[in-house]
């Protein structure tokens, strides 16, 4: 007997250069149905032009097999797509961070300076506690000792996760301790930040590539970007890495680098942990004998380890590396609105959340960055996305001048924002 060779008119997935096809739902269900109609010629109803009737019982059966397959397909490319880096999503992405030897950083909590003054010799212990304006309790991260001049610098880590502002000069004792009299925070806070979102983690991944070379700027500053704390949390906000490789000094904006030299800036918390892992960190990747610009040297030991992990020197050279704090530079917005009929009575603070989420990068946009030009344009999609009352007219920003459609950053400034220098006005 010979076999009878049976093919379905279900088209199937096609597989070109371009990656994959997948077939139209409804060219699925038209190959149910001549399959259907191959094997029971009269089992499908007609209407009376001709058209097959799917609300029939077995009209239905075709329906649900066809949206099954059309589902399985549509999984199929989802995954497959998930090789992509640029659509990478959640575990997945995950893995793609691993080939590079990174991993999507964990919820973060905004971390400030306090200057507590006092007796000399006061010891501050870890976990004392302090609040700034808006109550957010914040807890010291190790014992603090008092110095001879009466103060001491201590970093005090907020007990909430997430973008918690902590204006400058906002902090206050929230307990007492015979001998420490006051605490106050000079600098804006460092502002944590919730799990990694999908563009984030993708721009450090870019970011991180140089992360293994060494005698480039590039290298360097991925580096830097990787540094993490004993809590986890990164060492560095941001950073920025220029050279100047000629024999006489130049200018770049409003910084002058000395002849064959680097820069380095970092937004930083300024702590002797934190120096040193800076500064480790620039050593392990400069290139040898060029000269280096900033305003903070460091010094620190060759701790390099053999194959055994014993020191390779008995007696450890030193070396004094010399970078830069970024400045806070305070970015304001003005913010003109058209006042709608739908508009919620909440509006003002939702404009303001969403605006401030969009420069920290809570809503996957890029934040901006030390050196970066900010077009007031590119909060206007995160404005829009409120709703249909979210009528703009215009957006203006600033940093402390007038306002205008952009500013621009230096290699050494950071731009900063708080909701409160965000003014949003109604017309209409």
């Amino acid at each position: 007997m010979s076999s009878i060779e049976l093919k379905t008119n279900v088209p199937t997935i096609v597989w070109n250069d371009d990656g994959i096809v997948l077939p139209e739902e409804d060219e699925i269900v038209n190959g149910f149905i001549q399959d259907i109609l191959n094997i029971f010629p009269t089992a499908l109803v007609q209407d009376s032009n001709g058209k097959f009737l799917l609300s029939t019982p077995l009209g239905q059966l075709i329906t649900s097999w066809s949206a099954i397959i059309s589902d399985r397909n549509r999984l199929l490319a989802y995954y497959l797509n998930q090789v992509d880096p640029n659509y990478a999503l959640g575990r997945m992405q995950d893995g793609i961070g691993r080939i590079y030897f990174i991993e999507r950083r964990p919820e973060t909590y905004t971390e400030v300076i306090g200057v507590c003054s006092g007796a000399t010799g006061v010891v501050i212990p870890k976990g004392t506690s302090v609040i700034d304006g808006s109550r957010n309790k914040y807890l010291a991260d190790k014992n603090y000792t008092i110095g001879d001049n009466g103060t001491i610098d201590a970093t005090f880590v907020c007990q909430t996760a997430g973008a918690i502002e902590c204006p400058a000069n906002s902090l206050v004792m929230n307990q007492t301790i015979v001998g420490w009299d006051s605490v106050n925070n000079p600098n804006i806070g460092i502002v944590g930040r919730n799990i990694e979102s999908q563009a984030q983690f993708e721009q450090r991944r870019r970011q991180s590539v140089a992360g293994n070379s060494v005698n480039s700027v590039d290298s360097i500053m991925a580096d830097l970007l990787k540094l993490t704390d004993a809590n986890g949390s990164p060492i560095c906000q941001d950073a920025y890495v220029t050279e100047n490789s000629l024999g006489e000094a130049t200018t770049n904006g409003n910084v002058t680098l000395k002849p064959h030299s680097i820069f380095v800036c970092v937004a930083a918390l300024d702590s002797f942990d934190n120096q040193q892992a800076i500064a480790k960190s620039i050593w392990r990747k400069k290139p040898p004998g060029c000269a280096m610009n900033g305003d903070v040297t460091v010094e620190i030991s060759d701790d390099t380890k053999d194959d055994d992990g014993q020191p390779l020197y008995s007696t450890p050279p030193t070396y004094q590396m010399t970078y830069q704090y970024a400045v806070d530079v305070s970015i304001y917005f003005n913010i003109v609105m058209t006042r709608s009929q739908d508009q919620p009575k909440n509006a003002e603070a939702l404009i303001k959340d969403a605006v401030y989420n969009a420069f920290i990068g809570e809503d996957g946009s890029i934040r901006p960055r030390i050196g970066s030009e900010i077009l007031s344009s590119d909060f206007l999609r995160s404005v829009l996305a409120l709703g249909n009352w979210a009528r703009v007219t215009s957006i203006q920003i600033a940093r402390g001048g007038n306002f205008d459609n952009k500013v621009s950053m230096g290699i050494n400034e950071m731009p900063n924002l708080t909701k409160d220098h965000i003014k949003v006005t109604f017309n209409g």
